[in-house]
């Protein structure tokens, strides 16, 4: 009540979302994908790699042609120019482009990044590939044109004075530019816990606003006069970075405290944070779901809030020398409390979207942050030297990229010690409800009534909420989820007991799945241990995400108990290969055949092929099949077994032991797989297949799904529903596909 304008806005903002977002969620944007199309509309955000490998720009107020009439759209398009061809609109023209249209791609698996959504919050439509410029207007932004090229001269400066990787971390850090960061550097900082110095956030903005005031100021320049220039100077600044939410959030927070140093009063840093938030929101409702926008916010407001409560902790002493050692533990403390009390904050948010943290995180940025603010000056300070020279590479260069150099490798082996340590990677799964609701009222008991307890019971209060995440409650079904991963394989088998077994991990249409599709869902599901990855054999479509999901799960700290492989005397390159990478990452391996049997709870695998001597030349033929039993459930795993595999089965077991409740499809959907006699003799309710969309194979094939059809059987196609999630409770199946 003591910040009525904080309050007013606040309450504004609330009704304005909930009235706005539901209207934003009933549009429909059609998108041409796939199709030529000619557009037209303003140059905006170019981009240009150092190598002139990758060019883009953003075509704004969008124009397109649809049955000969011109459309308007209140929407964005990013243009991709082809490798070496062509070149980049001057900023601010009016451009006619023609090229393809692509969709941007959506989730279609759960914790799977979603690129649409990502994008559309931002107000972009789809992308053009292939872009050739048909028409360029001769006016243009010759403003902004001069900051585009004064910060791409200085990245490519920065990538020849300190190389590739320091520049490409330089140029993330102060320019805004993060497309070329190196995927390990990037992977290293965001695993360590502080990628958010690759962006340009408030930390930034604080250190450079504030630094240029007070450098005005000092001058003898007239309070009016050091606020105005301050103020303009890191708006071109935020302009030239590409103004993105923290960047905009951190320079009307600047302006208000200029404006309150004007009127000689104290910023109200709440105040400013919620008319910061309307004037991102009003125009973007969109934005509230946006990760970079929580994460902002929750970071002031820790930095505001939290943080004075849980430093509130004096060291006193008698004697001088005491005075002198309490001073230092209170600077040390002062510093981790606030490193804590800003990540505690985030914690909700972070685990939100990435579903885990590092701990250790708050330590490494003790260190990191106070180095940032040599750090930042000093790639300024190069910057300004490479302009005053022509960007040309001088001796006086090399000399000043030699502490920038220094930092970055201190960096680094904070990232690589931090990494190390034990629990630096906690896997806690996307958050509950329940447990964002304890953790949320928690954190506002301790801000509104911390200040009456004890020091050490306030910040073990804090550290405590931090446990609600890890808390899981036991689930009483077993859940199978095939994930989509294109013309490919990947299930995952979670029991009640808490065990997770993969069967195979790869796909030949997906790049990187394991790092895209199979690794964010282990991270969504909360998998801490691996009980078993069973290869129902090698081929690439089956295995190729192994190369990322064992690095993963050994820098992550999650155990992979077992690899199992078909018992079968075929041997060959890529088996040996196979075999080499585990043994690289220390994970046993094991042979399987038919007789086999694996039971742990209430869950057991029953191993029916390859049978005991096989000696089949084709991989696809020797491919391990499993049966699952759970209670009175059953589920059939074939792996890519064709007919003549399927054939055998059938005399050798029979209807008995094949029958099933749920199967997955033989070789994807393939013709010459899931026979009729096959289909007779386990005569499921419900069939799985695992294709990719538009796959060159056809799978899943015509005739595949008459037969299943012919057995009455519920067909689920990955290409067509993403992952199908499989849910069994006291018996009952439950089949729902991921996009619904």
């Amino acid at each position: 009540m003591r910040r009525p304008l904080c309050l007013i806005v606040l309450l504004f903002l609330t009704v304005y979302l909930a009235i706005a977002l539901p209207l934003q969620k009933k549009e429909q944007r059609q998108v041409p994908d796939g199709e030529t199309v000619i557009l037209s509309g303003t140059a905006a955000s170019l981009y240009e790699s150092v190598d002139q490998s990758q060019m883009s720009f953003t075509l704004e107020s969008v124009e397109f042609s649809a049955n000969n009439q011109n459309e308007q759209q209140n929407s964005r398009v990013i243009c991709y120019l082809p490798a070496g061809q062509g070149r980049l609109p001057k900023l601010g023209s009016h451009v006619v482009v023609y090229g393809t249209a692509e969709a941007f791609r959506e989730a279609s698996n759960p914790g799977e990044f979603d690129m649409r959504a990502y994008y559309e919050r931002q107000g972009y439509l789809f992308c053009l590939k292939k872009t050739e410029i048909l028409q360029e207007s001769a006016e243009y932004d010759r403003a902004g044109q001069f900051l585009y090229e004064l910060a791409h001269r200085t990245s490519v400066y920065f990538w020849e004075v300190l190389g590739e990787k320091n520049g490409s971390l330089s140029s993330a850090m102060v320019l805004g530019i993060k497309k070329g960061l190196e995927p390990e550097v990037k992977n290293l900082y965001q695993e360590a816990g502080i990628g958010h110095l690759l962006a340009i956030s408030g930390l930034h903005m604080s250190l450079i606003g504030m630094g240029i005031f007070q450098a005005m100021k000092s001058t003898g320049l007239p309070l009016g006069i050091s606020a105005a220039a301050s103020g303009v100077l890191l708006a071109v600044y935020g302009a030239m970075t590409g103004m993105g939410v923290s960047t905009v959030r951190a320079l009307i927070m600047f302006f208000l405290l200029l404006f309150a140093k004007l009127l000689g009063r104290t910023s109200d840093v709440p105040t400013s944070m919620a008319l910061a938030a309307a004037a991102i929101l009003i125009p973007n409702p969109a934005l509230v779901k946006d990760a970079g926008f929580q994460l902002s916010f929750s970071a002031v407001f820790g930095a505001v809030a939290v943080v004075p409560v849980l430093q509130e902790m004096g060291l006193k002493s008698a004697s001088e020398e005491k005075r002198r050692w309490g001073s230092l533990l209170e600077k040390l403390f002062s510093g981790l409390i606030s490193s804590f009390g800003i990540t505690l904050t985030m914690l909700p948010f972070l685990l939100l979207h990435y579903y885990k943290w590092n701990p250790w995180s708050f330590g490494a940025n003790l260190i990191v942050i106070p180095l940032m603010s040599l750090l930042l000056p000093m790639l300024l300070v190069l910057a300004g030297f490479g302009v005053l020279n022509g960007y040309e590479v001088t001796l006086g260069a090399r000399i000043l990229a030699l502490p920038v150099k220094g930092i970055f490798f201190v960096y680094e082996k904070i990232c690589e010690i931090v990494l190390t340590l034990p629990g630096s990677s906690v896997i806690t799964g996307a958050p509950k409800g329940w447990q964002i609701g304890i953790f949320c009222a928690g954190l506002g008991l301790l801000v509104w009534r911390g200040r009456k307890c004890r020091p050490l019971f306030r910040n073990l209060l804090a550290f405590g909420l931090t446990f609600i995440f890890l808390f899981r409650v036991p689930k009483e079904e077993l859940a199978i989820t095939m994930l989509d991963v294109g013309q490919g394989e990947c299930v995952c088998v979670e029991t009640p007991e808490q065990e997770v077994w993969l069967l195979d991990a790869g796909s030949t249409s997906k790049t990187k799945t394991g790092q895209y599709q199979i690794i964010p869902f282990l991270e969504y599901s909360g998998v801490r241990r691996i009980d078993g990855i069973f290869i129902s054999h090698w081929d690439e479509d089956h295995v190729s995400a192994l190369e990322e999901l064992l690095p993963w799960a050994k820098q992550s700290h999650v155990r992979i108990e077992r690899l199992v492989l078909p018992d079968t005397q075929l041997e060959d390159e890529a088996l040996l290969s196979l075999k080499e990478l585990a043994a690289d990452h220390e994970i046993a391996l094991y042979r399987a055949g038919a007789g086999d049997v694996l039971k742990s709870g209430g869950t057991a695998f029953y191993c029916l092929h390859p049978y005991e001597g096989e000696t089949a030349a084709d991989r696809n033929q020797v491919s391990l099949v499993w049966k699952l039993e759970y209670g009175d459930f059953s589920a059939l795993f074939t792996g890519d077994l064709q007919t003549e595999g399927e054939q055998w089965l059938v005399e050798q077991y029979g209807d008995r032991m094949l029958d099933c409740d749920l199967l997955d499809a033989g070789h994807h959907g393939a013709a010459n797989a899931s026979s009729q006699a096959f289909l007779e003799a386990t005569s499921p309710a419900a069939v799985l297949i695992s294709c990719g969309k538009n796959n060159r194979y056809g799978h899943p094939s015509a005739d595949t799904l008459e037969r299943i059809g012919r057995q009455g059987a519920a067909v689920y196609v990955t290409a067509d529903s993403g992952a199908l999630l499989v849910r069994v409770r006291k018996g009952k199946m439950r089949v729902t596909g991921f996009k619904g």
